[in-house]
């Protein structure tokens, strides 16, 4: 016990030491903790004794990041965004697996193999890309919002890109049809499980929660149905990820969402630092050593395979040019969710540990070179815009705004719906001013929805409203803020317009 207390001291103080450094050089933080992974681990200094604990830990963050996605995500975002994300999500996801799978084919994988491969490489990283957007306030301008699109496709793709992996393992025989057959039975059942629950069990289970006005109880409550839908899906054969992912986008129709993620957020930072640093750590730098040139050939070969693709995708939807290829040199990495769903392919017997490992190595350099691709993307993007590809433009598409955040653009935040905020909504509402309301009794959240406010169950003292309201970590007293949004990523930069903030 002592040994991995003092592991896991290790690990928090590499990473506080990464964010440190990242933060003084704009790098994103998992970049830092990637390298500090790789430091740490067995073939560096050697500083992780107990490298299979952590693993098992950042398992968990895994499991937390599908949540939050699945919290940050709703029906109505896609209803927002459906051209960005079904068309250009498609070209871009489905292109890119393609390409990769032909040129992984014609170098000796087998079909099943290389059709896996193409989408797994397809995935870019969530965790770098945002943080980048963020960090340069790009996340609202077009190429912004079209990779913010694409990134929610591929979070949703890479839980079916698991289930296809025990599928490929097993061939096209009688025994694949079986599995086939039998992977369909176990889907329709999570369905109708998902179902069920979405309209009547967690409601009911999260009323009775929120009734007791206890925070602890909320945040207990959540996390066991994080677990608990988790581990029902892991028993009928299919994935962690996929329960984590359901649950959250099952609480993400409640009216409880907006809490949830806030009482979340830190333990899925905490868990996906532990991830990114046993990412680092899996890697084998003799076998880097061993083949650098393959590896980098591999590596500048996705470098510029996803770029295009991603730019033709851009092109597709009516972006200019510029965007298109800002928005393409931000998804040219292989993603932290590629090691996931490639140690679900070695796990169903179709892929051996080499193949995890080239993979991991040219994630990992995919992963360093996006803050340069990034910073080049301007000078790329001019430079493309003098030639005659801007003929291949299609003008007149701006994409939508991810998330609800554009819903309540210059909106009034009241916080509190008693005697005095039903008042100011009322006040609001009869002059035609947008607004939005924040509340923690649960009852007061129920009778504001009866009567069609938009009241959302949450504490506007909380990190996550006071980022997403522009609010300073300090002060509390009122001023300018932005719009609430479900979707967290892009909350901080959806919202141009200010927006009044009145405590009641």
């Amino acid at each position: 016990m002592q040994s991995i207390l003092i592991d896991i001291t290790l690990i928090f103080t590499l990473a506080v030491v990464a964010a440190l450094v990242c933060h003084r050089l704009n790098l994103p933080a998992s970049i830092g903790l990637l390298v500090a992974g790789v430091l740490a681990g067995p073939d560096a200094l050697g500083l992780v004794r107990n490298a299979h604990q952590i693993e098992l830990l950042a398992e968990i963050g895994v499991v937390l990041l599908l949540f939050v996605i699945g919290l940050e995500f709703s029906l109505a975002d896609l209803a927002h965004m459906r051209r960005q994300f079904l068309v250009g999500g498609s070209i871009q996801f489905f292109g890119t697996a393609a390409v990769v799978g032909v040129a992984t084919h014609a170098m000796g994988s087998t079909l099943q193999q290389s059709l896996y491969l193409g989408f797994v490489v397809a995935l870019s990283s969530t965790a770098v890309v945002l943080k980048m957007l963020q960090d340069r306030a790009e996340l609202d301008a077009p190429h912004g919002r079209a990779v913010l699109a694409s990134l929610i496709y591929q979070d949703i793709a890479v839980v079916p890109v698991m289930l296809m992996a025990p599928l490929l393992a097993g061939g096209a025989g009688t025994s694949g049809l079986e599995d086939a057959f039998g992977l369909a039975g176990r889907v329709a059942a999570v369905a109708a499980f998902a179902f069920v629950a979405y309209r009547w069990v967690v409601p009911l289970i999260l009323r009775k929660i929120t009734d007791t006005h206890s925070t602890e109880a909320f945040l207990l409550g959540v996390i066991t149905l994080c677990i608990g839908i988790a581990v029902f899906t892991q028993s009928l054969g299919l994935s962690l990820a996929l329960g984590a992912f359901l649950a959250g986008l099952i609480i993400s129709e409640s009216d409880y969402s907006h809490q949830a993620v806030t009482v979340m957020l830190p333990f899925r930072d905490v868990f996906m630092s532990l991830f990114f640093i046993s990412i680092g750590m899996l890697l084998d730098i003799g076998y880097l050593l061993e083949n650098p040139l393959r590896l980098a050939l591999l590596t500048l070969g996705i470098i510029v395979i996803k770029p295009l693709v991603a730019t033709v995708a851009s092109l597709v939807l009516g972006l200019s040019l510029r965007s298109a290829v800002l928005g393409g040199l931000a998804l040219g990495q292989v993603g932290e969710f590629s090691l996931v769903a490639t140690q679900a392919g070695v796990a169903a017997g179709l892929f051996g540990p080499d193949v995890f490992q080239t993979v991991l190595d040219t994630a990992v350099l995919s992963m360093l070179l996006t803050p340069l691709l990034v910073a080049l993307g301007p000078k790329v993007a001019d430079a493309a815009c003098r030639t005659r590809l801007r003929h291949l433009e299609r003008r007149g598409f701006t994409p939508e705004r991810v998330g609800a955040a554009h819903a309540y653009l210059g909106h009034v935040l009241i916080v509190g719906y008693g005697v005095t905020g039903q008042n100011l909504a009322r006040t609001a509402r009869l002059a035609d001013v947008p607004y939005a309301v924040l509340e923690l009794n649960a009852a007061l959240v129920r009778e504001g929805t009866e009567r069609g406010d938009p009241v959302h169950y949450g504490a506007a003292t909380c990190a996550r409203w006071r980022h997403c309201c522009g609010l300073g970590p300090t002060r509390s007293s009122p001023t300018s803020s932005r719009s609430p949004s479900r979707s967290s990523p892009a909350c901080s930069h959806a919202c141009s317009s200010p927006a009044r903030t009145s405590s009641a």
